[in-house]
């Protein structure tokens, strides 16, 4: 049954659903960022065995990747840091769209309900109507018998 917030219901619901999308995207931004981290981090640990002997070139260079190790692993951190708090973000918003289609839904729930009770109102009149315009049919069809 059409309503006057049917079309504010097909909003909302297009709403929602883009916000779920972002959420779900976000979440997988974020489980990416985090596999990241933790790559990051095991060529860190990797990179962070220093070799006892060998060319002080060789051990420069070794420092040096241990370096670039560490500030891979800080950049992969902030990743994952700032997806976490893309995901809080996704996530109130998709709440925020969830309560405003379920207001909407809500409403047009009571006017299909108002509604019903009105045909139902008007059925009821009409049946009466229609059993005492019988009645008296019946009455005066009785009368002149």
């Amino acid at each position: 049954m059409k309503t006057k917030f049917s079309a504010i219901a097909k909003v909302r619901k297009q709403q929602l659903d883009n916000a779920e999308l972002r959420l779900s995207e976000a979440k997988q931004r974020q489980r990416e960022h985090q596999k990241l981290y933790e790559l990051s981090y095991a060529q860190l640990r990797n990179l962070s065995l220093v070799p006892n002997s060998g060319l002080s070139n060789e051990l420069k260079s070794n420092l040096a990747m241990a370096n670039i190790g560490k500030e891979a692993l800080q950049r992969a951190k902030e990743k994952v840091e700032l997806s976490e708090k893309e995901i809080v973000h996704y996530q109130f918003l998709y709440q925020k769209a969830n309560l405003e289609y379920e207001k909407i839904k809500t409403l047009e729930a009571k006017e299909i309900k108002e509604k019903q009770k009105e045909l139902q109102k008007a059925e009821q009149k009409f049946i009466d109507e229609l059993a005492i315009t019988r009645f008296f049919r019946n009455k005066g069809e009785k009368k002149d018998d």
